[in-house]
């Protein structure tokens, strides 16, 4: 199998890119679990890209930690588009979620509307599976996906981001932003926006420091991105978490997907968990910006939780906080606040 080149993985699989990952071991083939990347290199002994990974389902064998590996950037791809898709027929190659990842399979029977036999052909075994725990057999070939998936997904994986994000709202920058009006006296408090990709929509407060030129002003700018800027600027396909006010679901955290945004502060979204009335695909919803979230950060598992202290458990597909309920400690992670751009630990009830 021809290995994956170097530029290839530096536009696919970038720190922090989400992937699933393949395995050669042995009871494994056939099987894909999602991760995250977190360095690659090339090996010095055959030149091929290795690149070191996260599991998020696989555990390490004291169960308190998520599996790193390094493996080959062959074994790797991007995160499949989610498809609108409860119904399949007998034959078709589909995957299944089993034992925490996906399982390439073909179905065997339809056994009713919702239900379906599905056939290992690694383990040569048949299970039965709800439509909710399969999707069609997509082959990631290098820049697109066989065969295409529907008319309307974006086929492309995010590329490399720029680093909007990791900008420090504390740090002190002097760049040069061209005005429109150069009669800026030193020490004029004044606000500047940009043309820098992912920065169109905001405008930072700065100090005019000097006259530069014609139709330039030197400015100190302390970078406060707006709230709209951070909370706002999801593309399409980005993997979030939206908040409810529903009865059931207060101070949960719903997986969903950003399927495009809508105008200034309503995103149109697809839920990954819940499906509409009558169960024939996965639930749409347009929601408010203020709702939702990224993913929480991947951190590693903590070796055990503390009396008092809050966390957030996986329970029905939903991450939540609210309920008094008996948990494994893999499906418990630390509990973190979005604010004003930036993930935040609460303080523990002890430092309180």
């Amino acid at each position: 199998m021809a290995d994956i080149d170097e530029d290839i993985v530096a536009q696919y699989f970038y720190k922090g890119a989400e992937v699933e990952i393949s395995s050669k071991e042995e009871g494994f083939q056939g099987s894909w679990y999602a991760g995250t990347v977190l360095s690659h290199r090339k090996s010095k002994r055959n030149s091929c890209m290795k690149v070191l990974v996260k599991y998020k389902t696989l555990l390490k064998d004291d169960g308190a930690r998520r599996l790193r590996e390094e493996v080959d950037a062959i074994q790797l791809r991007p995160i499949p588009p989610r498809e609108n898709c409860c119904r399949f027929e007998s034959s078709e190659n589909v995957d299944a979620y089993y034992h925490d990842g996906w399982w390439e399979g073909i179905i065997t029977e339809v056994l009713r509307e919702d239900k379906y036999r599905v056939f290992f052909r690694g383990s040569r075994e048949q299970r039965n599976f709800k439509a909710s725990r399969l999707r069609r057999h997509h082959e990631w070939a290098v820049g697109k996906w066989l065969p295409p998936f529907e008319k309307g997904f974006d086929e492309s994986p995010p590329l490399k981001r720029p680093k909007v994000e990791e900008v420090s709202l504390s740090t002190k920058v002097k760049p040069k932003k061209k005005t429109t009006d150069n009669n800026f006296s030193p020490g004029t408090t004044i606000k500047v926006n940009s043309d820098e990709d992912g920065c169109q929509d905001a405008s930072f407060a700065a100090t005019s420091v000097k006259k530069s030129g014609p139709s330039e002003v030197s400015v100190a700018t302390e970078v406060k991105p707006n709230k709209e800027r951070i909370l706002n600027n999801f593309r399409p396909g980005a993997q979030v978490e939206v908040s409810s006010d529903e009865d059931g679901f207060e101070g949960a955290w719903i997986p969903a997907t950003i399927v495009k945004k809508l105008g200034k502060k309503k995103y149109l979204l697809e839920y990954q968990t819940l499906r509409n009335d009558d169960d024939t695909e996965f639930l749409r919803e347009e929601v408010d910006s203020l709702h939702i979230r990224p993913c929480p950060p991947d951190i590693e598992l903590l070796d055990r939780f503390e009396v008092l202290e809050k966390v957030e458990a996986l329970y029905n597909d939903v991450w939540g906080s609210n309920e008094e309920l008996g948990f494994n400690h893999s499906l418990l992670r630390a509990h973190q606040e979005w604010i004003n751009g930036k993930w935040v630990f609460p303080p523990k009830a002890h430092d309180l």
